[in-house]
């Protein structure tokens, strides 16, 4: 098949949005599509994530207004990648377009109109369903920004969601009827973060963007606790993030520079090699909008390097962390210290959670969410 895929986010773009919508594509690719692939055209001055890219995979970026500036970039590049992807199309025929939906740019707006103009099916992924609360001027513009999300929603064939609450959310928010969202997770590459290691340390992991709604200001309350029981164990914390500076000022106030340590942005390839030689790989630990019930990508790859994982309630649902059997669900900075110190002190118990964990990550494997995305697809065309 020929798939047209449009999306934000992609390399040499870092963060998570990025390597979801390159493993997507490298996967269609892998399994023998060829994909063209529509990006802005940005100016990105972060780290950089420069995977090897398939050559079954054609990126193509697109000129774009503001484009040293992400926010104006976002609400503008819909026309050119709209008219950019009307092109190809008319060439190419391709089968489906496929996008990535986030409620603050206009790309999956672009990919839905230019799969209308084409008279062929688009099917989106939501990632992030809406924006926390906002106030001020800032009211208007989500309510401007919902405008244009909910047509483009109900213009798409199929929508793809993590679980039954955001599809419920999406329902009720965007007035998408049930019936066209579907509920697939977000998927691992497990051959990337299978790495056997039997001398995993009395190592705390957490990889990802430093958020507030990560809650990691309770999980440096937490190893206060745990390093004055266990003086040796370390936290790891790998990337960058608004909270980067704050939380380095809360441990160097609590003393626990020696102990807690921040690895900044790390590049990709090298994450897995964190995370083998670790021993509990940290989730969400505040509950919010953004974090409930939800699938982030580094508790797969917690999960694919044998972690058992701690979250705190409300956030991971149970096909991802179950209660006692791959990990724990907390529910305060305390109840987290003592199941760090629990885990960390019992090896046993952390290595049978850890294989209960890969066990479980084994469904989230690319090539069947990508599989099930193509036969999704089947199913409208034989309509």
């Amino acid at each position: 098949m020929r798939i047209l895929i449009l999306v934000f986010h992609f390399p040499p773009i870092s963060g998570g949005g990025s390597v979801v919508s390159f493993d997507l594509a490298s996967t269609f690719a892998e399994l023998g599509h060829d994909v063209t692939v529509l990006v802005p055209d940005l100016e990105w001055k972060g780290e950089r994530y420069e995977p090897k890219i398939n050559p079954k995979i054609n990126v193509i970026r697109v000129e774009t207004p503001s484009r040293s500036n992400l926010k104006l970039a976002a609400r503008r590049c819909y026309p050119n990648l709209k008219r950019k992807g009307e092109e190809l199309g008319r060439k190419e025929k391709f089968d489906f377009v496929f996008t990535i939906f986030h409620p603050f740019h206009l790309v999956p707006y672009a990919a839905v109109s230019c799969g209308k103009s084409l008279g062929i099916p688009v099917m989106v992924k939501i990632d992030d369903a809406v924006y926390e609360k906002s106030s001020g001027l800032k009211v208007i513009q989500r309510r401007i920004e919902k405008i244009y999300s909910s047509k483009t929603l109900n213009d798409a064939n199929i929508l793809f969601v993590s679980n039954p609450d955001t599809r419920d959310l999406v329902s009720s928010y965007y007035k998408v009827p049930k019936e066209r969202i579907r509920i697939i997770p977000n998927g691992v590459n497990l051959s990337l973060f299978h790495i056997h290691n039997s001398e995993r340390k009395r190592i705390v992991v957490f990889s990802g963007m430093m958020y507030y709604h990560r809650g990691l200001d309770i999980l440096l309350e937490a190893s206060a606790k745990v390093v004055t029981k266990l003086p040796d164990s370390k936290f790891v914390l790998l990337g960058e993030g608004p909270e980067l500076v704050r939380l380095r000022g809360e441990v160097k106030k609590k003393n626990l520079t020696s102990n807690v340590e921040f690895k900044g942005w790390v590049e990709r390839s090298f994450i897995p090699s964190y995370l083998a030689s670790s021993a509990i790989g940290i989730g969400p630990l505040r509950c919010t909008n953004v974090t409930k019930n939800v699938l982030p990508i580094k508790v797969l790859e917690y999960m694919a390097s044998s972690l058992p994982i701690l979250a705190v309630k409300g956030t991971l649902t149970n096909d991802v962390l179950i209660n006692g059997y791959n990990g724990y669900i907390i529910e305060n900075s305390d109840e987290l210290a003592k199941k760090i110190i629990e885990l960390l002190e019992n090896e046993k118990v952390r290595q049978e959670m850890g294989l209960k964990s890969a066990e479980m990550a084994s469904r989230f494997d690319w090539r069947n969410i990508v599989q099930t995305i193509i036969n999704e697809y089947e199913k409208i065309k034989n309509q």
